[in-house]
C-alpha cells in the first residue's frame, strides 16, 4: 500500500465513509477506483487529490505524505507560523522570569520582616 493510499483510506475512515460513498461523492464509476487508490495499484490525479483534500478538510500535502497527518479533526488544532510561535515562547519565558523575580522579592521581604520580628523579641 502506498502512503497516498494509506492516507486516503485513513481520512475516508475518519469521515466515516465506505469506499462506495467516496466513489459516489467523487462521481467515480464504483468503489473499485477507490480500492485501487488505497492499495496503490493506481494513483488519483491532482484534481482528485484536491477534491479529496477539500472533502476531508485537509491538504493535498497531507494526503500525499509530505507533512504529518493530523489524527484528530483539524478544528482541534491551531495553525501558527514558526516565527510567531518563537515570539510567543519568548514572551512566555519573559513573563515567567518576571514572576520568578516577583516571588524572590516577596521572599526577601518576608525574610526581612522575620528578622525584624526576631530583633524586636
Amino acid at each position: 500500500m502506498s502512503i497516498v493510499g494509506e492516507r486516503i483510506k485513513k481520512y475516508r475512515e475518519l469521515k466515516g465513509w465506505n469506499q462506495h460513498k467516496l466513489a459516489k461523492t467523487l462521481k467515480k464509476s464504483g468503489k473499485a477506483v477507490i480500492s485501487n487508490w488505497e492499495t496503490g495499484r493506481n494513483d488519483p490525479s491532482l484534481a482528485e487529490l484536491r477534491l479529496m483534500a477539500e472533502l476531508f478538510d485537509t491538504t493535498v500535502a497531507q494526503l500525499v505524505g509530505e507533512v504529518p497527518m493530523l489524527e484528530e479533526p483539524r478544528e482541534q488544532y491551531i495553525m501558527i507560523k514558526k516565527d510567531e510561535l518563537i515570539d510567543l515562547q519568548r514572551k512566555a519565558l519573559e513573563l515567567e522570569a518576571d514572576r520568578i523575580n516577583s516571588l524572590k522579592g516577596q521572599l526577601r521581604l518576608a525574610e526581612r520582616n522575620e528578622r525584624t520580628e526576631d530583633d524586636q523579641e
